[in-house]
């Protein structure tokens, strides 16, 4: 079939005509929220919120799908599949977008499946123990360890989660050696160090907040730049015993690759204003969560740093065997 200049003009002018239509027209059905993890974590408490605002804004019903597995990669990886219309976002952070891809092979979805849409906000991690233990330093806890080599365990919420690239580095900046006992998420790693099971990890301070407060489980040190509000009393890693020592998880909302660009704007500025609403700020201060917010190529310029942060690691720590 022959077409004539004007009918190929017209047909290069639907395309981007289509998806603006398409724009238009969403959301018309119900958008399904994924968090790659158990219920109850941080990851699950921010993506909850997102459903929340969504369905108030958008005024469709918006659901939040649990589906936990191999660091995120599961639910991840679902997403990455999924019809790249705007039904169906995933709220994924540094692990499951990143880190990953230096702990998994052949996985089945790269660092492109899963297109930027806002980086919602980023949290301290914070170094605890079991109370029992016997330390109450970062200092005595790397004495502990020097004096049992390999003895003690320490819990991570799964390989390559933020919780296990933070321990790794603490070990090795602090030239200490530890088992490391992965989960399938925080909440089950938090249970056994209340009782015992495990002696340390560094996870997000959003989910073991409550914990520390109570007083079932010791907080030795924050791994953020600066103190945080919620544990003004406990030191950072930075100023105790390993300067420069910084890591500050980030959770975002991400899309399958594909999904029009007017729909990501219209989550992004959707989004953008959840983290300016004063209630919203509240609740995110009341788990130790900081608000972020930006572009989609802002986020888009963090997991493009991070990446390079860790495959520098991944040179010196082996995540699938640690």
């Amino acid at each position: 079939m022959n077409f004539t200049r004007r009918q190929i003009a017209a047909a290069g002018f639907a395309l981007p005509f289509a998806g603006l239509v398409a724009a238009q027209e969403w959301p018309d059905q119900t958008i399904k929220v994924m968090v790659p993890f158990p219920p109850g974590g941080s990851t699950d408490i921010i993506g909850r919120m997102v459903a929340e605002h969504l369905q108030k804004q958008l005024g469709k019903t918006v659901i939040v799908e649990n589906l936990p597995g191999a660091t995120g990669t599961i639910g991840t990886a679902a997403v990455a599949r999924a019809k790249p219309d705007g039904y169906t976002l995933l709220i994924g952070s540094v692990g499951t977008i990143v880190t990953n891809h230096f702990a998994y092979e052949k996985l089945p979805f790269t660092m492109n499946s899963i297109v930027p849409v806002i980086n919602l906000a980023e949290t301290p991690n914070v170094l605890m123990v079991r109370p029992d233990l016997g330390v109450n330093s970062p200092a005595e806890l790397v004495a502990l360890m020097k004096s049992k080599p390999g003895q003690l365990q320490h819990g991570s919420s799964g390989i390559a989660s933020s919780s296990h690239v933070s321990c790794e580095l603490f070990k090795l900046q602090s030239g200490v050696s530890a088992v490391h006992i992965p989960y399938k998420g925080g909440t089950p790693m938090l249970t056994d160090l209340v009782g015992g099971t495990i002696d340390f990890s560094i996870d997000q301070i959003s989910s073991a907040l409550k914990l520390i407060q109570a007083g079932r489980i010791k907080a030795l040190a924050v791994t953020s730049r600066q103190r945080s509000a919620q544990l003004p009393d406990v030191p950072t890693l930075n100023e105790t015993i390993l300067p420069g020592f910084v890591m500050a998880p980030w959770f975002s909302v991400g899309a399958p690759a594909g999904t029009p660009k007017p729909v990501i704007a219209r989550i992004n500025a959707v989004l953008n204003a959840m983290l300016a609403d004063k209630a919203v700020l509240a609740k995110l201060e009341g788990y130790g969560i900081v608000p972020v917010g930006g572009t989609p190529d802002d986020l888009g310029q963090v997991m493009k740093k991070e990446a390079a942060m860790l495959r520098e690691l991944a040179t010196k720590v082996n995540f699938q065997s640690t």
